[in-house]
């Protein structure tokens, strides 16, 4: 449980994204393992955690089941507006298949969720695999729900600081540097149908 939290924070770090460690907290349930949480936004109200969880991992197993991994939480629709409204945040209309990110190895998938989370950040829609797929498996998903580019990091490019970059509809790739790749996927979601 230990190595699996931990794995968790490097990711929230990876990604920047800003967390406490609570020891105490309680979510109610006794079938949660590994990791339990809760998402809470300032300024709402009273009640400021919009949304609460956690993994399960023997769950599925207790009712009866094989044994599956999960994960699962709630959260209070009214609460998850308050938020946006207070972020002034617009939702977008419709789903835009932009990138998907498919990283290979640990320190590559590591990375890849850091750039992700600053492309969102940018507003590029991009996506990353969350099952350890194989790269063929992870391509075939990115080409069957239709995403215009993949960026391929392995642990070799990492090591030379560089991606692949593949443009799944023409079936054409090139090899960039990991520091051009941010303003590089800028400028052809900026020229591109996607805005």
């Amino acid at each position: 449980c230990e190595e699996h939290f931990t794995k968790v924070l490097q990711y929230l770090d990876a990604m920047g994204i800003d967390y406490e460690v609570d020891p105490k907290l309680v979510r109610g349930l006794d079938y949660y393992t590994h990791t339990a949480f809760e998402i809470l936004v300032e300024g709402i109200g009273a009640q400021s955690a919009i949304c609460g969880g956690g993994r399960y991992n023997g769950l599925i197993e207790q009712c009866g089941g094989k044994p599956m991994p999960g994960i699962g939480f709630a959260m209070g629709m009214e609460r998850v507006l308050a938020a946006l409204n207070l972020s002034q945040q617009e939702l977008a209309n419709e789903k835009q298949e932009f990138l998907m990110l498919v990283a290979l190895g640990e320190k590559a998938q590591e990375k890849g969720f850091e750039l992700v989370s600053s492309l969102r950040q940018k507003g590029i829609p991009v996506s990353i695999d969350l099952l350890g797929r194989s790269l063929k498996a992870q391509l075939k998903a990115a080409d069957r729900e239709q995403f215009k580019y993949a960026a391929i990091l392995g642990e070799e490019e990492l090591e030379q600081g560089k991606i692949i970059l593949r443009n799944l509809r023409l079936g054409e790739q090139e090899e960039i540097s990991l520091e051009g790749l941010e303003k590089l996927l800028e400028e052809k979601y900026q020229e591109d149908e996607w805005v």
